[in-house]
């Protein structure tokens, strides 16, 4: 079982990561010392991108890129939030209200009040798991799977990644099982010959708009400017 506050520090794992990378974007740029372990299990991404930087020496500019890609990933989070409140509040509210009959039976007011509170309680110590559930949910969302695959690309293209490495780790990053599967089926060699529409061309959750955005980013070689408007776009 997995508790409310379980769940809510779970979801805004990002924010923990983006303050964690903002000071050892600090520590570095000081020469202090280098990043620990992150908040939370590290991700392929962010395991790429700090070996990219060590091996370059742009350790500084990669911890400010993860810093700001996880503080974008939280505010995406915090958005879906707002949509979770919803069914959780009705969920909260059912529990109070549903046993509400034994006020009326021979059961009276303190039948009544020991199942609110085994049900608060229930909510209190489980909850977590409804939590989770309806945020994995939203984040399955085309809007959010698409947010998180573009702000994945910009920050990979913009740390000094290849455009087909950076297919392949925003792929995964984006949550999305089919995202990532068809991105996969292409196989390394031909991503990294093939410009970025071309390998998203056809792929789940990334329609003509985000196309065209990635083909103009193909042509001009502006894929942080191009990708970010875009994604802004949708976060908004």
């Amino acid at each position: 079982m997995t508790s409310l506050r379980a769940a809510l520090r779970d979801v805004r794992r990002g924010r923990d990561k983006s303050a964690f990378y903002r000071m050892a974007h600090l520590e570095v740029r000081a020469g202090m010392a280098q990043p620990g372990a992150s908040p939370g299990a590290p991700t392929p991404f962010e395991t790429a991108l700090l070996a990219l930087g060590q091996e370059t020496g742009h350790l500084e500019e990669i911890t400010r890129l993860l810093a700001d890609y996880f503080a974008a990933e939280d505010r995406m989070v915090l958005r879906v939030l707002k949509h979770a409140a919803y069914p959780m509040v009705t969920g909260l509210a059912a529990t109070v209200i549903a046993p509400i009959p034994l006020l009326f039976t021979g059961a009276g007011a303190g039948a009544y009040a020991g199942t609110v509170a085994a049900g608060l309680t229930l909510w209190t110590v489980a909850g977590g798991g409804l939590l989770l559930g309806v945020v994995g949910h939203y984040l399955q969302r085309p809007v959010f799977v698409l947010g998180r695959l573009l702000r994945s690309l910009v920050i990979a293209i913009e740390a000094g990644l290849s455009v087909g490495r950076a297919a392949v780790l925003a792929a995964e990053a984006s949550g999305n099982a089919d995202v990532h599967a068809w991105v996969m089926r292409q196989g390394p060699q031909r991503i990294a010959r093939q410009p970025l529409a071309a390998t998203f061309a056809g792929c789940p959750h990334v329609p003509r708009t985000a196309l065209a955005a990635m083909e103009v980013a193909d042509a001009s070689g502006d894929y942080t400017g191009t990708l970010t408007k875009l994604a802004d776009l949708l976060e908004g």
